[in-house]
């Protein structure tokens, strides 16, 4: 049987590098997404970051420098998202999620 939901929304791990001085840090979270219709992303390809604003609803796992747990809000995403490293691993792990595909891949 196929059980359908009228807004789907599922958690999944993203990982992240991170850049560093000399380097990068492979670091990961766990990020709430709500399923998009696929028409409405490609509509708005050329706009990686808005695309990741769309999917993005929540997070558990990510703290500032002093280990604190950040909350989600929408403007802490804004935040996020700002940061050029973090758009790609987002969409990454949505796509990977939605399409049943495997790390790697």
């Amino acid at each position: 049987m196929l059980k359908i939901a009228r807004n789907p929304e599922f958690t999944h791990e993203v990982h992240v590098r991170v850049p560093v001085d000399g380097g990068y840090s492979d670091q990961k979270f766990k990020a709430r997404f709500r399923v998009v219709p696929w028409k409405d992303l490609v509509a708005i390809e050329n706009d990686p970051e808005e695309q990741a604003r769309r999917v993005l609803i929540g997070w558990e796992g990510i703290v500032d420098e002093d280990d604190t747990p950040v909350p989600y809000s929408d403007a802490m995403r804004d935040q996020l998202l700002d940061m050029m490293f973090m758009r790609v691993p987002i969409l990454r792990a949505y796509v990977e999620a939605v399409a049943g595909a495997k790390r790697g891949n």
